[in-house]
């Protein structure tokens, strides 16, 4: 609740809000990513008066207003929404490690041709829609997010996503890493390259992409330039896997000898029948090439909290882009305001949930939305009213000890709801029923 007010208080500021639907539309979209409710059709399911007063009113929220709010976002306001709820404050004076990707949304439509991109859980070009996401691999955060069609790349927004991260967050270094995207064309690893030339703070490190003809030179390289380390295994019981590093310059297409790049190429040796796997890394870092490839390696976490807003926040059931009143169905416009919006309260909530995950102790660390909100989050209780509170009172649970540390700084922080006459929310835990003597 403290982050939906900051967050309530933020939009204020940054949207018109002409139908005076901004508090409800936005409060429903983030306690119904909380309260797992994954599509806005599925609000007029919805008669929980705890639920609609987290939601800004005392009545559950319609589909209709929730959606028509949705539609209306114009992208210069959200843009602007965006910017302010960032968490820069996490790379400020820090040495940052941020990893940058996209993730794709699968879209079904037939009646409009919008543009296609590669959906890598389904192996195949579909239509779709694209998140780019910038993401610190020390805090596991999300730190942005930008809304695309779906034949954008990753190759198009690298520099300027990692200009806004330097910016805006002014990180005493900063390691940025790219998954192959970033570098499908030589112009675009040049880009990137001209960039940390600019900036002595930052490096970059890019998959190449495996392109047959430098493929071919990586694999011709002598057998006395690899090094042979151990990476660890499948899994925790798994015996580690070797991997053999050799370190190389490439030159890029249409530059001199001189301009070559430091390339550390990787192989992962695998056993019987199988052929090896080669992951040739572009990297402008001065560390080992053994230091080089467990810092990339730690991107797979944006990867894993990508699947945690698909599974647990309803990710890929965002808001279409295109604009489904479009006069021409072959070219649709493209609105990425409510595509955007809902993309960023995803991270936001996700962002949130660690957040209280880590205050509730080390065994609670790392958990996800989903393990959070069947354990604390979905709970029965009682409300009272009164005319200077909402007493939220919840029934006894097991494990609700473990959240009496975060009641308390929320009672002591004197939160108020401004939709309920300014009251002051006030949560309390039923205590267990002592067990009585035996016969």
């Amino acid at each position: 609740m403290p982050q939906a007010l900051d967050w309530l208080a933020t939009a204020e500021q940054c949207f018109a809000d002409e139908y005076g639907s901004l508090r409800q539309g936005l409060l429903t979209s983030i306690f119904s990513l909380v309260a797992g409710v994954e599509r806005v059709f599925h609000l007029d399911e919805m008669e929980d008066p705890g639920f609609a007063r987290l939601c800004g009113s005392r009545r559950c929220p319609s589909r209709h207003t929730v959606g028509g709010w949705r539609r209306h976002l114009t992208w210069h306001e959200v843009d602007a929404f965006c910017r302010r709820t960032c968490p820069w404050h996490l790379l400020r004076n820090e040495d940052a490690l941020v990893s940058f990707d996209e993730h794709t949304i699968p879209r079904w439509t037939k009646k409009f041709r919008i543009g296609k991109g590669y959906v890598t859980t389904r192996n195949k070009y579909m239509r779709c829609e694209k998140l780019f996401c910038g993401y610190d691999v020390g805090s596991g955060r999300f730190l942005s997010v930008r809304a695309t069609p779906g034949n954008w790349g990753l190759q198009e927004l690298a520099v300027p996503l990692l200009q806004q991260v330097l910016t805006q967050s002014r990180p005493r270094s900063l390691h940025a890493l790219f998954d192959a995207g970033a570098g499908k064309s030589d112009a675009g690893v040049r880009a990137l390259w001209d960039l940390a030339a600019q900036h002595a703070n930052l490096d970059v490190t890019v998959r190449a992409c495996r392109y047959p003809h430098r493929m071919r030179d990586w694999q011709q390289l002598p057998s006395g330039l690899f090094v042979s380390v151990l990476a660890p295994g499948v899994c925790v019981d798994a015996p580690p896997k070797e991997v053999r590093l050799a370190e190389t310059e490439t030159v890029l297409k249409g530059e001199d000898a001189e301009q070559a790049i430091r390339t550390i190429v990787c192989r992962e040796i695998r056993p019987g029948p199988k052929k090896d796997r080669w992951h040739p890394l572009y990297t402008t870092a001065t560390q080992a090439a053994e230091e080089i490839l467990p810092i990339f390696r730690a991107r797979q976490n944006q990867e894993q909290s990508f699947r945690v807003g698909v599974h647990d926040l309803g990710l890929n059931a965002v808001p279409c882009g295109y604009d489904k009143e479009s006069p021409d169905r072959q070219r649709p416009r493209f609105h990425r305001g409510p595509l955007q919006m809902i993309g960023w309260l995803v991270a936001l909530v996700y962002n949130a949930a660690a957040d209280l995950a880590e205050s509730l102790g080390k065994d609670h660390f790392g958990d996800h939305v989903q393990t959070l909100r069947r354990k604390f989050f979905n709970r029965p209780g009682q409300l009272y009213e009164t005319p200077e509170a909402l007493i939220v009172y919840l029934d006894p649970f097991k494990g609700q000890n473990e959240l009496q540390p975060v009641i308390d700084e929320l009672n002591a922080a004197q939160h108020r709801l401004p939709w309920l006459a300014n009251r002051r929310l006030v949560m309390s835990l039923t205590p267990h029923r002592e067990a009585w003597a035996g016969p």
